[in-house]
């Protein structure tokens, strides 16, 4: 098992992130309602070519948080572990890849993006409900509407809930009010974001709140690729993780 290394964001929260394999080092940022282990599949695909960095978002795992909360403050933990590690290769998943698009706004030294279905669409409408029951500490009917919403199917999503993940994805669901109410406010980027970018999105993926506006942000990245993952939606890296991962390989490994 990897180490759990620290380095301290720009407000001074200890940031946890993970590296194994060896070459180029990626990171990858994971979305809500998980941790870094979001992206245990992939592993063992992609750190035959890239040292694999997995950091955890601040109030997920090992990383510390902040009362006070802003999405600016997840771009800068992002900063601060591309700094540490040298890595010049990023992957966002869902919000975690919002908070990428902040982070590769604010440096020129990303050499490649990949950014996976964000939550652009989001709308204040649909969330009262989820932020009752975990308000009412129902954090596992909680975790199952967010997931259902986030774009899990039945199968799916019965599959999630009897892993051995569960128990710890419920504990990253009292930070999901904050992060979508912050990504119900979302405003796209001015741009250009200059930054080589592979978008990709599941095939069967329909839910507005990734689709919703989604010309425009993408209007923002003059140097965009876009990819259809097959038979998938919202959760490609754990139900596919070959097909996601050859994508990933294909368009950072800016050797072959």
């Amino acid at each position: 098992m990897a180490r759990t290394e620290h380095v301290a964001s720009a407000d001074g929260t200890r940031i946890a992130y993970r590296s194994s394999g060896s070459g180029d080092a990626i990171l990858f940022v994971h979305g809500s309602a998980t941790s870094g282990a979001d992206w245990l599949f992939v592993l063992p695909v992609l750190r035959e070519r890239f040292t694999v960095v997995s950091m955890d978002r601040r109030g997920r795992g090992a990383s510390e948080d902040e009362p006070r909360y802003e999405m600016q403050r997840e771009a800068e933990d992002i900063l601060a572990v591309l700094q540490a590690t040298g890595a010049k290769l990023l992957v966002g998943h869902s919000y975690g890849a919002l908070c990428c698009i902040l982070a590769a706004e604010r440096t020129d030294q990303l050499r490649r993006l990949v950014i996976y279905e964000p939550p652009i669409g989001i709308s204040e409408r649909s969330l009262p409900a989820l932020d009752q029951l975990i308000a009412g500490g129902d954090h596992d009917l909680a975790l199952e509407t967010f997931l259902g919403f986030a774009g899990a199917g039945e199968e799916q999503l019965q599959a999630i809930r009897w892993s051995p993940e569960w128990s710890s994805l419920l504990g990253a669901v009292p930070a999901l009010s904050r992060e979508l109410h912050a990504g119900a406010a979302w405003r796209h980027p001015r741009g250009p974001i200059d930054v080589p970018t592979l978008w990709l999105q599941g095939a069967q993926t329909t839910s507005p709140a990734y689709l919703d506006g989604l010309q425009e942000l993408q209007s923002a990245f003059p140097k965009l690729h876009r990819e259809l993952i097959p038979d998938q939606s919202h959760f490609a890296h754990v139900f596919s993780p070959d097909a996601f991962a050859t994508l990933v390989v294909s368009f950072c490994d800016v050797d072959s």
